[in-house]
């Protein structure tokens, strides 16, 4: 950590107008990184100067960034503000990049189409009709992928489960617990849960979700648009 403080300090005597960093916080520990991205969020407001920041570290893009550039294989997948990208993900790509724990996909089959939803049934033989804008390439009996992240999964009554499935991880982290499932399909699924919820692995559990959080990916893993809220 010493060393990439001074090697900033020897940078901003330059008073550059562009900061280029490479993975600065690649080698240190999980408490120190934290510390050092807040001293670059700061040092970005103070000196008022354009920073390219490169990384693989999607937290740290998310949390230091005004504006993010996703690439994969030097190609640009999409360009946008942090939430923009969480919110509306261009393609499975960056769904996947995006977030921590990643979102989770659930490969279908395209069974009905409108001009405001696509009906999915997915390989669970569960069928949920997704809104969305599905374009003109949109056909019935087409694969495609639903997306859902943690947070808009939950636990609840069996009467009211779209899937159920065994919990074979549990991660506790304090305010917050991640549950690691594996569906009656045999598909793995990540639970965002409260910090106090009683669940151990070998449980049984049922899990819910709204259709209005899914994602529906095709089969070249471009997004149906969202509708306008």
């Amino acid at each position: 950590g010493q060393r990439q403080r001074v090697a900033i300090g020897r940078a901003i005597v330059r008073d550059p107008k562009v900061f280029l960093f490479d993975e600065p916080l690649s080698n240190l520990d999980a408490k120190l990184r934290v510390q050092m991205r807040i001293e670059l969020t700061k040092l970005h407001r103070e000196l008022n100067a354009t920073m390219i920041y490169v990384t693989h570290d999607q937290v740290e893009a998310m949390t230091m960034a005004d504006k993010i550039v996703v690439l994969r294989e030097g190609y640009v997948e999409q360009v946008g503000a942090p939430l923009d990208l969480y919110h509306k993900p261009a393609n499975i790509f960056v769904a996947g990049f995006i977030g921590s724990p990643a979102m989770n996909f659930m490969d279908g089959t395209i069974s009905g189409i409108s001009d405001k939803s696509v009906e999915l049934e997915l390989n669970s033989h569960l069928k949920i009709k997704i809104p969305c804008q599905p374009g003109d390439e949109a056909a019935t009996g087409s694969p495609a992928r639903a997306g859902v992240r943690p947070e808009h999964l939950e636990l609840t009554s069996d009467n009211e489960a779209k899937l159920r499935g065994e919990v074979f991880a549990v991660e506790r982290l304090g305010g917050e617990t991640y549950l690691y499932v594996n569906t009656e399909s045999n598909k793995e699924l990540t639970v965002h849960a409260a910090g106090d919820k009683v669940v151990s692995v070998g449980d049984s559990v049922s899990i819910g979700f709204s259709p209005n959080t899914c994602h529906v990916f095709d089969g070249q893993g471009q997004v149906f648009g969202k509708l306008a809220a």
